[in-house]
């Protein structure tokens, strides 16, 4: 047995989103896994279930998922359960479908931080990048809703603003960092690839990383079906691990030499991804620079934060 040696588990609440992000596979013929939301009674038993296992080890979790979570109409109702585990929790939303009533919920369980995905201050920009399929979400609506959250969030909840610049906005990273720059935690990057999905970073010159970390450091990432897999940039579970409905941790991150797990392991810890045949050997995440962070207020050593997921920035910050 290996299980990663994380505190951190992803749970996927939902794969249905209400945007086609230009920089995301999302909407393209890429990603063919269902569009659904996870049912609460499920998720519940999901996270349960990581607490039987592995117990105190668990200390925080993260509403992301491929799909904006607010699709979900209990979402508020999984975060507090969440909460109420005591866990660190991580919120990420395109901001367009949350309420002020759901922030006031969520800000008084005690999320840890919420992460609003905005990639320009400009609303011609943003409505390019965004792609909304419904003219009520809107460049206003998620302004008012960061505004309300600068107003009314307790002062250790974090709001932080993620970026992702591309042709539709590159010109529009001044324009974020003066209106954000000093109001909250923010970070602009250029995008990644997604494995197997986009074509933004270069993959051709000599790796930088033996291994990502992922299969010894986690975190643990629980689909909105149950599959386990390795990493979220798997965005179409490629590398599926096995079914946490049917199987325990244990047995899912078994290091058998006839698993995938044990492969995925093996490669890593030897450093020879790009040789292999896993997904992995298209990963830029093995070719991370500081190059791809354009601005970042979040933590000084860029090259530490590149090799960390959003949830390990406390240990930058310490």
């Amino acid at each position: 047995m290996s299980i990663p040696n994380t505190n951190e588990v992803r749970i996927e609440t939902s794969t249905v989103c209400n945007a086609a992000c230009v920089f995301c596979p999302w909407p393209t013929e890429d990603f063919t896994r269902p569009k659904k939301v996870m049912p609460t009674d499920t998720y519940k038993f999901y996270l349960d279930k990581c607490f039987d296992e592995l117990g105190s080890q668990i200390t925080q979790t993260n509403f992301s998922g491929f799909g904006e979570i607010f699709v979900d109409k209990n979402i508020v109702d999984k975060i507090e359960y969440a909460c109420s585990k005591n866990l660190q929790v991580h919120v990420l939303t395109n901001g367009s479908m949350v309420k002020n009533d759901d922030l006031d919920r969520i800000f008084n369980v005690g999320i840890h931080d919420i992460r609003f995905s905005l990639h320009t201050f400009n609303r011609d920009s943003y409505d390019k990048i965004m792609n909304y399929g419904n003219k009520k979400f809107t460049f206003d609506k998620v302004i008012d809703s960061i505004n309300y959250t600068l107003e009314n969030k307790p002062s250790n909840c974090n709001l932080i603003i993620t970026a992702e610049i591309v042709e539709e906005n590159k010109d529009d990273v001044d324009g974020l960092i003066e209106e954000f720059g000093d109001k909250c935690e923010l970070e602009i990057w250029y995008p990644h690839n997604w494995i197997y999905g986009k074509n933004y970073r270069d993959k051709t010159t000599p790796k930088t990383l033996d291994t990502c970390g992922r299969p010894f450091t986690g975190p643990i990432q629980i689909q909105v079906d149950g599959d386990v897999i390795m990493c979220c940039f798997d965005f179409n579970n490629e590398m599926v691990l096995g079914n946490f409905k049917y199987q325990t941790l244990e047995e899912i991150f078994s290091l058998e030499e006839d698993n995938l797990y044990s492969k995925i392991y093996k490669h890593h810890t030897n450093g020879t991804c790009e040789k292999s045949d896993l997904i992995c050997n298209g990963c830029d995440q093995l070719f991370t620079t500081g190059e791809i962070v354009i601005y970042n207020n979040r933590g000084d050593d860029i090259e530490d934060r590149i090799k960390k997921t959003s949830t390990q920035m406390e240990y930058l910050l310490q």
